[in-house]
């Protein structure tokens, strides 16, 4: 029988959530488990059940490392630290081997896998090894193409399994790519697997947002000759009606988190760049700023109250991070440190805004992280290069982010401490917008 379970004492669910009352960088760090920290997980090979399934097996748990290593939860016992033991199913496994000197493991994944036909079946089990406690059973049938979403999907249920929280080996990432004044949009797995281009106008496509639902993608293109707001059905990518305006420069749209409202700034009614808010067929447009010389961008709902817009504007003379009520009440500074900043992005919780700032003095830019409570400021990247539109992770884990360090941009990873940095693009990424 196949059944997932909470167990009864679940350590990395004691060690994520004991918190005292620290500064910002100790609550970080609690949310992340560090090396050496927290409990230890082995993922044993996968057994295969027949001589096809063999390729699939090494490639389940190759990827289920990946996942699970970067997902930070616990941490994994390297494969030399294994025993003997590769059990297939429960009744072969050897507590005393696997939770004993070298291995000292915690939990154990371990499965089974076989191929009939076109069709991929994969038994899954995770065990407290201390306690001897099965917590998690699950079979999986997948297409034989199927194997890294199999993988993905079972990553996600084992890390929700430990810790209650949802897992992020599933999610999508949207990103620009392109040479020149050509570029589009693609869609890639969160680790930069499955690459593909969601639109080919043949044009200039910018600063890509995802839908609440994760069904559309709104992004601004040149293909008309002047940028404005288009906006497409995902995966299939059919187009959705949007007002486009004939005049002005239009950017950034981003969805409300009821998917009802867009933001977006646009020039399209004077020289300056103003902030709007529009219902998302554009049936209703509402101008919330009119400073005349003064440029607004870069605006991000807060997705914890639907009601509140971060968003930057030089009216203070240098790009700085505001927030404005939806109905253009309520403005306020919330970054009051001089240089250049930009980006500004919502935690998931609404708690933390993560954003790219260029400190006076410097000429890179690097991604930081204000508690929007206390104000509080924490510096994540120091190069190398310029590191810059942070994008959060569904689970509020982990951000996406560009970066030039390599000589072009390119979209990297990391954990919202700024450690475990991966680069997951190679044809060139800006813009990165992470599916929630």
């Amino acid at each position: 029988m196949f059944t997932t379970r909470t167990p009864s004492l679940l350590l990395i669910g004691a060690f994520l959530l004991a918190q005292q009352p620290s500064n910002l960088r100790q609550e970080i760090g609690k949310i992340i488990v560090a090396p050496g920290r927290g409990p230890a997980l082995a993922i044993a090979d996968f057994v295969p059940r027949n001589e096809p399934a063999v390729p699939a097996a090494a490639l389940i748990r190759q990827v289920l490392m990946q996942d699970l290593d970067f997902a930070r939860v616990a941490n994994l016992v390297g494969q030399s630290l294994h025993p003997s033991n590769r059990p297939a199913d429960p009744e072969q496994v050897d507590f005393a081997a696997w939770g004993g000197d070298p291995a000292r493991a915690d939990y154990l994944v371990f499965g089974n896998v076989s191929l009939i036909g076109q069709e991929l079946i994969i038994e899954t089990y995770l065990y407290d090894v201390q306690a001897r406690q099965r917590l998690y059973a699950r079979q999986h049938r997948f297409p034989v193409g199927q194997v890294r979403r199999a993988a993905h999907v079972i990553a996600d249920e084992i890390v929700k399994t430990l810790t209650g929280f949802d897992g992020i080996a599933t999610s999508r990432i949207a990103f620009v790519s392109g040479q020149g004044r050509q570029s589009e949009i693609y869609v890639m797995d969160y680790d930069g697997s499955g690459i593909h281009p969601f639109t080919r106008d043949g044009s200039t496509a910018l600063f890509p947002s995802w839908s609440p639902d994760g069904r559309k993608i709104a992004y601004v293109s040149l293909l008309s000759g002047v940028p404005n707001i288009h906006i497409r059905s995902y995966p299939d990518g059919t187009p959705i009606p949007f007002p486009h305006f004939p005049q002005g420069t239009t950017i950034s749209p981003v969805f409300s988190p009821d998917g009802r409202w867009i933001a977006f700034c646009s020039s399209k009614d004077s020289n300056s760049t103003q902030l709007y808010v529009a219902s998302a067929d554009g049936s209703i447009i509402r101008q919330l700023t009119n400073e005349r010389g003064v440029i607004h961008s870069s605006p991000r709902w807060n997705p914890r109250t639907g009601r509140e817009i971060a968003f930057i504007s030089n009216r203070s003379g240098t790009p700085q991070i505001y927030i404005i009520d939806a109905d253009g009440a309520n403005l306020r500074r919330v970054l009051d440190r001089g240089g250049f900043a930009d980006s500004p992005a919502w935690s998931p919780d609404g708690r933390f805004l993560a954003f790219a700032w260029r400190p006076p003095q410097a000429s890179q830019f690097d991604i930081f992280l204000m508690d929007i409570v206390t104000r509080e400021i924490v510096q994540l990247t120091d190069g190398p290069g310029s590191n810059e539109s942070p994008s959060w992770a569904p689970n509020g884990r982990h951000l996406a982010f560009q970066s030039n360090r390599t000589g072009r941009f390119e979209v990297y990873l990391m954990h919202i401490d700024g450690t475990g940095v991966r680069q997951v693009t190679h044809i060139g990424g800006r813009s990165p917008a992470w599916a929630r």
